[in-house]
């Protein structure tokens, strides 16, 4: 009798242990499924201002390509 008085506590223990894991596992996956959401938020964030960046870029090269066209004009007509 004693025996199954050890073992009736050992899988009582073993279904809290049990009843613990589902829960943290629960918990887990939902902050898993909000990180990936949070993931996703991120990257199209990134990707926004990578396109704005580089529209930025494309700005500031035309300007400086028109700057040193503009001084080259103003160079050729002092040189004559």
């Amino acid at each position: 009798m004693e025996m199954l008085g050890i073992l009736e506590k050992k899988i009582e223990s073993l279904v809290e242990i049990l009843k613990q894991l589902k829960s943290e596992n629960s918990l887990l996956v939902s902050e898993n499924f909000h990180l990936k959401e949070k993931v996703i938020q991120l990257e199209a964030s990134l990707l926004h201002q990578t396109e704005k960046i580089k529209e930025e870029n494309g700005s500031a090269k035309k300007l400086v390509d028109d700057l040193i066209a503009g001084i080259d004009s103003f160079i050729e007509v002092q040189g004559q």
